[in-house]
């Protein structure tokens, strides 16, 4: 059963009309698909490749090669490519695999048949490879916003560290002292002015998230997404140093 559900769209480089007819007809029997013909380089040239899902290809063409072709339909889409060839020209159509073709057909009687079923196997093959490459940039995505989580929440809990290590050593010398009310409350501005530092460090976390940029960084931008959060924190953090100053 086919892994593909929409009617295929099937494009054939072929100059010998009766055998681009053949090829037509068998595969039109066997499967879903709307065909489209090109006899030469010219005609190749006029059609949108975007617009195709499959290529048949013969090797030789009066104003151009199968080499050739396949090198320009390579430039512009990944799409399967069988290459169809006389018996003299097999042992070079094998070679056009190492160059992007997906598979290759003699001409012959005996073997047309197999046409249908050869188009199916590259159809599928191609659409399983395409999944898998979604897969792949799919963990990629989530590996990186992962990575770059965890590097938000280091950098985070850096400063939050930090200010509760101070806000913890002020308050047990604030212990020492009961009776300085000169040094508690100098301890307790200086506590104040941590805790402050903790709200900005987690309104900061709930931006990040918030905005979405977990969502969007990549591995380029994960340097640059913590300078961002590096660079708003420490210049808040100047602006809390900066009001308490101003009020002692």
């Amino acid at each position: 059963m086919e892994d593909y559900k929409k009617k295929l769209r099937i494009l054939i480089i072929e100059d010998d009309d009766d055998h681009a007819f053949l090829e037509s007809d068998i595969l039109q029997d066997e499967l879903e698909c709307t065909i489209t013909v090109a006899a030469s380089k010219s005609e190749f040239d006029a059609i949108d490749l975007t617009r195709q899902d499959v290529v048949l290809l013969d090797f030789n063409l009066p104003d151009s090669t199968g080499d050739q072709l396949l090198r320009i339909i390579r430039e512009q889409t990944d799409i399967p490519v069988i290459i169809i060839t006389a018996q003299k020209d097999l042992k070079i159509a094998i070679e056009t695999l190492k160059d992007g073709a997906n598979d290759f057909l003699e001409k012959s009687p005996n073997n047309i048949k197999f046409l249908p079923s050869i188009v199916k196997k590259a159809y599928n093959l191609y659409l399983k490879s395409k999944k898998a490459q979604e897969q792949e940039r799919e963990k990629e995505e989530l590996d990186t916003k992962v990575e770059t989580l965890r590097q938000v929440l280091t950098t985070l809990s850096h400063y939050i560290n930090n200010s509760t290590t101070t806000i913890s050593g002020y308050a047990q010398l604030a212990l020492q002292f009961p009776n300085d009310l000169a040094k508690i409350e100098k301890f307790a501005n200086i506590s104040i002015k941590e805790t402050k530092k903790i709200t900005f460090v987690l309104k900061e976390l709930e931006r990040f998230v918030t905005t979405m940029e977990i969502q969007t960084t990549n591995y380029v931008d994960i340097p640059n997404a913590m300078f961002n959060i590096e660079e708003n924190i420490q210049s808040k953090m100047r602006e809390i140093e900066n009001e308490s100053g101003s009020r002692s």
